[in-house]
Parts: structure tokens; C-alpha cells; sequence
């Protein structure tokens, strides 16, 4: 069968369906003259319908429209989307750690300077952007199939 459609994994699926055709032909087969004979069709006419239907499936995948988008372009408007669902978990921060975020990752300060700042602790500044950054990802995991991009600009500090 592989040799027919040359791949493994085809070939199962077309085992498979020869299985089934035999398991739904079980009563029949018993009064069969030649049951390896029918079974050979059987597998033989499967293998070509998969092959005539790849063939059908190629021939309308190259009558499509050739779309050429411009490469940067894409990346600019991936990261402008990631940016949009970036601002949006953000808003849906608590506000303390939404200005914990905000400051570390938009304003640049560092841990200890948020600290002062905010009259908090260091460890207190670390939790809640650990913390954001959780919920930022989870956000965009749930939201968009962007994750790469996500991460960078998220874990850009940390």
C-alpha cells in the first residue's frame, strides 16, 4: 500500500478503511469464492480512489490565486496585533499591577526603582510582574495563535 501512495501514514489510513469495509462485509465474507481476491479489490480500489481524490485536491490547489504578501509587511501587522492584544490583557490587569507592568515594561525602570516609587518591596515589585506576565501570556494563548512575538515583548526585562 505504501508503494501505491507513498506514505506510511496514507497507507495506514487506507488499511484502516479496508478494515472497516471488511468489518462491515463480515457476513459476507464466509459465503465469498475467493475472499483474498475481494479483499485485494478492496484494497486495491482504495488505494486509487485516495490517489484519484490527491490528484482532484492538487489540481484545485493550483487554481487558487497565487497570493504574495510582502514579508515585512506581515511582521509589521503580526506585531501590531500582538501589540493590540498585549494592551488589551494589560487593561485587564488590577490597577497595582497594571502600574507595576507598565512601569517595569514601558517606562523602563528597574525593580528597585518601582519599589521606591511605589513604597513596596522588591520582592513584592518581582511577584506582581511574574504575575502579569502570567496573565499576559495566558491572554494572548486564549486570544491569538501569536505566541513568539508575545513572549519577546513580555519577557523582554525579566
Amino acid at each position: 500500500m505504501v508503494s501505491l501512495v507513498r506514505s506510511e501514514s496514507d497507507g495506514r489510513e487506507i488499511i484502516q478503511e479496508v478494515f472497516i469495509k471488511c468489518w462491515l462485509n463480515r457476513e459476507n465474507l464466509p459465503k465469498m469464492a475467493n475472499p483474498g481476491g475481494w479483499l485485494y479489490t478492496v484494497a486495491c480500489n482504495s488505494a486509487y480512489d485516495f490517489i484519484r481524490s490527491m490528484a482532484t485536491y492538487r489540481v484545485k490547489l493550483r487554481q487558487l490565486p497565487v497570493m504574495e504578501i510582502d514579508q515585512e509587511l506581515e511582521q509589521q501587522l503580526d506585531a501590531k496585533y500582538t501589540q493590540t492584544l498585549i494592551d488589551e490583557a494589560v487593561a485587564h490587569l488590577p490597577q497595582r499591577r497594571r502600574q507595576v507592568f507598565q512601569m517595569a515594561r514601558l517606562e523602563g525602570y528597574s525593580r528597585k526603582e518601582i519599589a521606591e516609587k511605589l513604597d513596596i518591596s522588591e520582592h513584592t515589585v518581582r511577584n506582581q510582574l511574574v504575575e502579569a506576565v502570567a496573565f499576559v501570556q495566558e491572554y494572548l494563548e486564549k486570544h491569538a495563535c501569536v505566541y513568539l512575538p508575545a513572549l519577546v515583548i513580555c519577557l523582554h526585562q525579566f
